[in-house]
């Protein structure tokens, strides 16, 4: 059944009942890429954001709030079919619609908190 939902839902119903561990999982990654499967898009968030949108400089940048959260949420996506040509090889782990993608190089938290701010400025002008 869920496989059949639009992408638009599935990011809804991923975002309300998984944003708490999504953002755990964001808080100190340096040195992967957490990729969501939501049918015709892959999304990522946070730091994960961060690496896709260096990855595919075409990816599309949105904005969210979620309770307990201060700031903007950042979520890149990217084309399903492009995401698994590109990066396919570098999964590390499968597991339902979530993949955990090595990443060859850490993500310094200045370079990131500096990408997140020219994210959330690109997004709202």
């Amino acid at each position: 059944m869920i496989e059949t939902l639009p992408s638009g839902i599935r990011l809804k119903n991923l975002i309300q009942s998984q944003h708490t561990e999504i953002l755990s999982r964001e808080k100190n990654n340096d040195k992967f890429l957490h990729l969501y499967d939501i049918g015709a898009y892959w999304v990522a968030f946070e730091r994960s954001a961060c690496r896709l949108n260096g990855l595919f400089s075409k990816s599309e940048l949105t904005l969210f709030r979620v309770p307990d959260c201060v700031e903007y949420v950042v979520m890149a996506s990217v084309p399903a079919d492009e995401a698994e040509v590109c990066l396919s090889e570098f999964i590390i782990l499968h597991d339902g619609i979530y993949r955990k993608v090595r990443s060859e190089h850490s993500l310094p938290t200045g370079d990131y908190r500096h990408w997140h701010e020219m994210a959330v400025r690109s997004v709202l002008l």
